[in-house]
C-alpha cells in the first residue's frame, strides 16, 4: 500500500494498492472523499478528471517496509 499525489494542479492524494487483477498485477486507487461510500474504488482523479496511472503519479509515503 502507498499514498501517491496526482501531478495536476491540486495534487490530491489517493492511497493505492497493487493487486491481482485479470492475468496481471494492476495499481488500484482510492480517495476517502470522492467516492459515495468509504474507500470506493476510483479511476480518474476529481481535481483534473485525468485517468489515474502509476506513472503519472507521484510518492508521498510508502507504507511498506
Amino acid at each position: 500500500m502507498a499514498v501517491l499525489a496526482c501531478s495536476c494542479a491540486r495534487g490530491e492524494d489517493f492511497w493505492a494498492e497493487f493487486w491481482w487483477m485479470d492475468q496481471g498485477y494492476r495499481w488500484v486507487f482510492f480517495h476517502d472523499e470522492a467516492g459515495e461510500t468509504y474507500a470506493e474504488q476510483i479511476t480518474h482523479c476529481p481535481g483534473c478528471a485525468r485517468s489515474l496511472e502509476r506513472k503519472n503519479m507521484r510518492t508521498v509515503s510508502s507504507l511498506l517496509r
